[in-house]
Formats: C-alpha cells, structure tokens, sequence
C-alpha cells in the first residue's frame, strides 16, 4: 500500500546506522484508532518522536489494532503489533521488528528494522526525574551516559515535585551550580557553574540575548519548560563563545499528538497568587498538525518591603508533519514583567548582616528605596521555528531560527557607603534602561552510516548570531543618609537626567563538525569549530559631547575530544578535553581592544544506568583553566593587562531514579577547588594571586526523596522532601567577605483527589515548603555595601486539574 510506503519512508541500506533511541522510553499517552499497520506506525512515530522505515509491500493487508491509553512505548508498540504477525522490542537504544515465530506461511516476512529517534532538539520523554538524552551535550539526540562531558537535567517532573517557580529554583538540586544572590531576584537568573560566571544561556539550543551590560536578558518561565539541562566545562566546540563554567540550555514544552490539558492556580506567602494552563493535542485526524498553548499570570509581594511583582507569560506554539520525515515547529512567548520596588532587594551593609553590628541586625525585609520610585519593567517577545526533515536513514538537516526582543527599564535607590555609627546608609538614586534584538539560526546536517565496524553519526553545522543593545546611564543623584535600623522614607526623588549611552552590535558567525564513532563498546567523539566574533561598541558621554568606539575582531578555533566505553552492566567511564572562549570587553593602556579569554578542561568521569533501571548516577573529576584574564597592567594600574589566570578543579556526583512510578530521589555532592594562579598587584600593592574565585564554595550538597503512597486509606498521597547544604564562599575577588554556610530544608506534600472522590479524577493538591525552618542566612555579599539576604521560608498551595 503506497500510502504506508509515504508515511513510514523506504527501505534502509544495509549499511545504514539509524540514530538510536534510548532504551525504555516512554510516552505519557496513546490514542492510536485499529487501522491499517502502516498508518498505525506512522500516528506512533509522530507521537514518539521515532521514525520507521520499511518498504509498503511488506507491510499490505496487515492491520494493527491499535493502542489506547496511559502507555509505555514498548507497551503501546506491542499492542499496536498484535495480531499482525510481527513483533517488537526496544532493544540497545532500538525498536526491532521481527517476525512472530508461529507467522502463517503466507505471511511476508518484514526484515528487522531499526527505528531511531531523531527529534533535533532533545524532546526525549523522560521517567519522572530521570532523563535519558540530550540534545545539549552534541545537538545530537545522544543518550546522556555516551556524552563525553557532564550534563545535569532537571525534568518537568522535578520541576514540578519541588514546587520550582523560577530557574534558580529549579537548579538549587544541582551539583556545582551556585545561585548569587539568594534566589530573591525577580528580574533575572544570576548563576555561577565551577567558579565561573555566567553560564551561557540558550532556549531550544539558541543563545539568549544578554545585552550591552546584561540587563536586557531574558527571564525564561519554567511553567513553560519541558526540562532544563546543563553542560559542564567548555562547549565552545559546538556553540562558539561560552564561559568556561559550562551551559545552561532549556527546552520548551512543544506541541503533542496526545491531547492533554491542564490549569493551576496557587496561593501562597506574600500574597503571592499565580494562575495558569497549558493545553495541546492534534488539530486534525490525521494529525498533521498540532498546537500548544501555555500561558501564566502572577502577583505577589515579597520578603522585602515595597517590594512585588506582576508577570504575564504566554506561549503559543504549532507544529505541521506533513510526513514522518519532515516537522515544521513555529515557536512564540511574550512576557512582560512590572515590579515596584526595582524587581530585586537592594544591597545591605555587611555589618548588620554578615558581621556583627552593635546596633543590632539589619531587618530581613528592610528596603533602602524611597517608596515610589524603585521600578522595574521587563518586556520580552520571541518567535522562531524548528524545523527538521530526514532525506533517507542516512541523511537529515535542521534548522533552528529565533527572532528576540528584549526591552527592561529600571531605576533604583542603592547604597554606596556606611556610616561610622553604623547605622545611616548613605544611598543615591539612577536608573539604567536597557533594549536588546537579537537573532540567531542555527543549520545543521546530519549523516549516520557505517564504515566498515565504525558506525558514524557525522554532524556539520553553521550558525550565525547578530545582537544590538542600547543601554543608557543615568548620573547619580544622592539622597539623604537612611537609619536602616529605623528608617523615615518619604523623600520625593525624580530620575536623574542620562550620563552615558553605549550602543554595542556583536556577530559571531561559527562553522562546526562533529563526528560520533562507535565501534563495538567504544563511542569516540571528536569535534571542531571555528568562530569569527566582531563587536563595535560607541560609548557617548552627554558631559563631554564626545562618542568613544571600540571594534573587537576574534578568530577562534576550539575543539573536543571525549572517549566513552559501555559495558553491558550499564557502566561507562569517560575521559574528555574541550576548549572555550569568550570575548573580553575594553582596551589595554595602548587603546588595543582585549584578545579573548581562553579555557581548557580536562574530565573524566564513570556513569551508571542499568538498561531499563530507572536509575542514572554520575561522577566527574575536572581540571579547569581560564587564561587571558584581567588583571591591572603594572606600568600603568589604571589599566589592565590579559596576564591573569585562574583554575577550577573539584569532583562532582549526582544520582537520580524513578522507581515503579511512585518513587523519586536526587543525590548531588560537589566539592569545588578554585584559585587565581596569575595577578598582578594593583596600586595599593596588593593582588587576588592566590584568592578563591567568589561565588565558589568548596562544598556543596543536596538530597530530595519522593514518594506516592498507593496502599488503602493513603494511596494517591505523595509525601517529599530535601536538605540542601551550601558550603561558605567569597562574594569578592579579594576574599574579604565570606558568607557563612547554611542548611535548608524544603518540604512537599501532594494528594489525589480523585482517590477520595471519582468525580474529581485528575486532581491535585499540592503544598511546597522553601526553607522549612525559616533559616535567616546571608547569600552572599560582593563589597561593604553589597550583602544580600537568601530566601526565607516560601510557601505555596497549588490546585491541578489534568484531563
């Protein structure tokens, strides 16, 4: 029948090396009608993202009777396979199709197909908090235990377990990544990743805009995320200029084949009131098309007077398959955030926080702003595609396209100095907007064949990335001394007329190739990429009428080279080296723009993930160096010169299973060693040669276990909770300020409400404790006016209706 040969593609070469699925996927639904076997295959390749491909003569007058229902994979392949004479099984990462062996005689006989995953864009469903691939790692949907460098996922499922309400939330679980301020930062996600700030952040493998000073980034909802993942170490390889610390990527929730709806709304402290749904399912019978649509709206307060927050978040998405082969994904979100009171508390003296103040201790909740003037606005809009399409079983190409736009305003009252009684804070007022579009797209082409025992996944790609910003400076306008211990507010303070206007524009055009062998147990992974990164920054001084310009021009090749072996046990230890770089900003004292930093690590590691196990666990040993830093140039200290240098080195460990459905934990320890190994003196005589990098803890731990009852009188009650443990640290590079390490406890509890009444199937109720015991701890503190308070215990109800 022509109609299967179009759906489910031609035949496969013998030689062909199809790109494999991971073992035990699942799906969370399946509403597959009896119809004929080749159109039943192809409604399950849409819904699973896996392509088949066999020849439609093998395939005539065999009808499958379909598959309905809350399904594994291999269960709803099963059932779809029953009664037609064929069975199959996922086996190393593939579904092989095999003849039954009681086939009539007069059954044709269906040669064993390999059917792989090749979704482009690490859309792999995941067991509750363990995730199998990712597309992160390689931009290859490769199974994270053959990435030869550590990743860490956060899934929808812990996201959801944990009550997350922002990234910082989401990644609190995760070894070796560090939130800067607390997590009390409405505006943005402030994170430090082996000592190194900050990971570079991309949305659907697309770099994020990040403006001229980093005020115009965007704030990614987590309501409308699928997962979150985070590459470790260097990944200029494959995405050009990174930090050294690694990359954060997230992955938004696309449209589904299975029809699924859900709304929530959550109460919780502060004031804090949140309402949201998300719904998706196929547009038309055959579903060749179909939609998502995600949208959030919430108000709250906050622990900090004058302090709240007003967010609206919608997310739309369609996605057309015309074929099995081809998929169309047009993406869009816009979000706009107000916040009176800046969108984030301001910085409070160290005495009174970190130190002993003989006035007493600085209130958790004090504001050092004059109440109606600190705001905070952020609008941020974004439309792009995904699309992908596979020529044959050997050949596929991808392109990923995003458009951003990102528009934040803020003026804010901050502190600059404490006064000898300890008590008034001497503050001034400014404002600083910020305008940033970008684009970026990235083309790739993939070839997975063989070579006699080598099987090759051959990646090549360009990408092309354009950001301008606009960020402009007020002057500084200082207001009266403030008594933090007893404050009077009620100055009448007007924005200060601009200083400065820096107009930035930076490409980064990279051309890249990857190539993944595997022979026997081995899986080799070598890859390159060369960037070309111009910038031209003009700097207007209003004082002066003058307009300085900097153009930076960067050519760079890095590389990574990643070996990884599997034994049948499910162990597989890895060695890797891969290399970064990053432009650096600014002149030497001769005018000369700064060559960029460079990064080197070395990692080896060992993961475990017994096939069909639920469980993975993960440990690495790293060594990383950072060159080309600055440090002040000792003819002229008013100048810096690139002869600094700093190292990370530490061992991390991370375990994650989801057992039987009704049982999830997550185990993290990092032990993190960082140390400026070059400095020069500055021009009080003094270096950060020898000092810690700030924000770097030496220890750091964490443990969440979870659990949903089943038995009488208690089942559909979910019961969890964590401690987290993060080690002292430096908040500044001379290792003068050195917040104290702190022990939380988060709570959760859940119940299905359907398991007392029928008529409420597919409700949840929910609570979600943050800091259980209300644990008051400073986060950290940058400078003698600049210390901030973590997150005091955060509660929130939640109210889920699925169907």
């Amino acid at each position: 029948m022509a109609a299967a040969a179009m759906l489910l593609g031609v035949a496969m070469p013998a030689i062909a090396q199809p790109a494999a699925a991971p073992a035990g996927q699942a799906a969370s639904g399946f509403a597959i009608a009896p119809q004929p076997l080749g159109a039943a295959l192809a409604q399950f390749s849409r819904a699973t993202g896996l392509q088949a491909s066999a020849p439609a003569a093998l395939l005539e007058g065999r009808r499958s009777p379909g598959a309905s229902g809350n399904l594994s994979a291999p269960e709803a392949l099963r059932r779809l396979l029953a009664g037609t004479g064929l069975a199959g099984r996922i086996e190393g990462g593939a579904i092989l199709l095999t003849p039954e062996p009681r086939a009539a005689a007069g059954d044709m006989v269906l040669p064993t197909v390999d059917v792989g995953a090749s979704t482009g864009g690490g859309r792999w469903p995941s067991r509750g908090f363990v995730a199998e691939a990712s597309a992160a790692g390689t931009k290859t949907d490769t199974p994270l235990i053959e990435t030869p460098q550590a990743m860490n996922v956060v899934t929808r499922a812990e996201i959801e377990a944990q009550g997350s309400t922002s990234i910082t939330d989401a990644l609190r679980y995760t070894p070796g990544v560090i939130s800067q301020y607390g997590a009390t930062d409405l505006r943005y996600d402030w994170f430090t990743v082996r000592g190194f700030t900050p990971p570079v952040r991309y949305l659907d493998g697309l770099r994020l805009p990040f403006g001229a000073r980093g005020y115009s980034q965007p704030r990614i909802e987590p309501f409308g995320l699928e997962r979150i993942e985070l590459l470790k170490g260097p990944a200029s390889a494959l995405y050009g200029q990174s930090s050294p610390g690694g990359l954060l990527n997230m992955v938004s929730r696309r449209p589904s084949q299975v029809a699924q709806n859900e709304v929530i709304l959550q109460y919780g402290s502060h004031d804090a009131l949140t309402a949201g749904f998300d719904s998706t399912g196929p547009l038309d019978a055959e579903g060749k098309f179909s939609y998502r649509l995600t949208a959030l709206g919430r108000r709250a307060d906050s622990q900090t007077q004058f302090l709240d927050e007003r967010r609206i978040f919608v997310a739309p998405s369609l996605t057309w398959r015309p074929d099995a082969q081809t998929s169309l994904t047009v993406l869009a979100q816009y979000q706009r955030i107000t916040s009176d009171g800046g969108g984030a508390p301001q910085a409070l003296p160290v005495q009174g926080t970190l130190w002993a103040n003989p006035n007493g201790r600085i209130s958790t909740r004090r504001s050092l702003t004059e109440p109606g003037y600190d705001r905070y606005t952020g609008e941020q809009i974004m439309l792009g595609y995904a699309f992908e399409h596979r020529f044959d079983s050997v050949w596929q190409v991808r392109q990923n396209f995003r458009y951003s736009h990102v528009d934040s305003d803020s003026q804010r009252v901050q502190a600059y100095a404490f006064a000898a009684n300890q008590r008034d804070v001497g503050r001034y007022a400014w404002g600083f907007p910020e305008i940033s579009d970008a684009f970026t797209v990235d083309n790739q082409a993939q070839a997975d064949f063989t070579t006699g025992p080598v099987r090759h996944r051959l990646l090549t790609g360009f990408d092309y990335q354009r950001e301008d910003a606009t960020y402009e400076e007020s002057q500084l306008t200082l207001l009266r001394a403030l008594d933090v211990f007893n404050p009077v507010y009620g100055l009448a303070v007007t924005r200060p007329p601009m200083a400065n206007r820096i107009s930035q524009g930076r490409n980064q055009a990279g051309l890249y190739a990857q190539d993944e062998l595997r022979f026997d147990r081995f899986i080799l992974t070598l890859g390159g990429r060369y960037d070309w990164a111009t910038a031209r920054t003009n700097n207007y001084t209003v004082a002066s009428r003058t307009t300085s310009v900097i153009k930076q021009d960067d050519g760079e090749f890095t590389g990574r080279v990643g070996l990884v072996y599997r034994f049948d046990n499910g162990l597989a230890p890895y060695a890797s080296v891969s290399t970064s770089f990053q432009p650096t900003a600014g002149t030497d004292r001769r005018g000369a723009p700064f060559d960029a930093t460079k990064g080197r690590q070395y990692e080896v590691g060992l993961r475990y993930q017994p096939e069909g196990s639920g469980i993975f666990a993960a440990v690495s040993a790293f060594h990383l160096t950072q060159e080309n830093v600055l440090t002040p140039d000792p003819l002229d200290t008013r100048y810096s010169a690139q002869a600094g240098e700093a190292e990370s080195r530490g061992i991390e460990l991370e375990a994650k299973a989801s057992l039987a459905e009704r049982l999830n934990l997550s185990l993290s320890y990092a032990y993190t060693e960082t140390e400026v190994t070059r400095a020069n003196r500055n021009a009080a005589g003094t270096s950060t040669l020898g000092k810690q990098l700030p924000f770097a803890p030496n220890h750091q731990a964490a443990a969440w276990l979870d659990y949903t009852f089943n038995e009488p009188v208690v089942a559909g009650l979910g019961v969890g909770g964590g401690v987290r443990y993060i080690g002292a640290s430096y908040g500044d590079a001379n290792n003068l300020y050195r917040a104290n390490a702190a022990t939380l406890v988060d709570l959760a509890l859940r119940y299905e409400l359907g398991q007392s009444l029928p008529s409420l199937q597919g409700a949840q109720l929910g609570l979600n404790v943050l800091n259980l015991f209300d644990k008051e701890y400073v986060s950290t503190c940058i400078s003698a006016t600049g210390c901030y308070w973590g997150a005091r215990r955060t509660v929130l109800a939640t109210l889920k209706y699925r169907w």
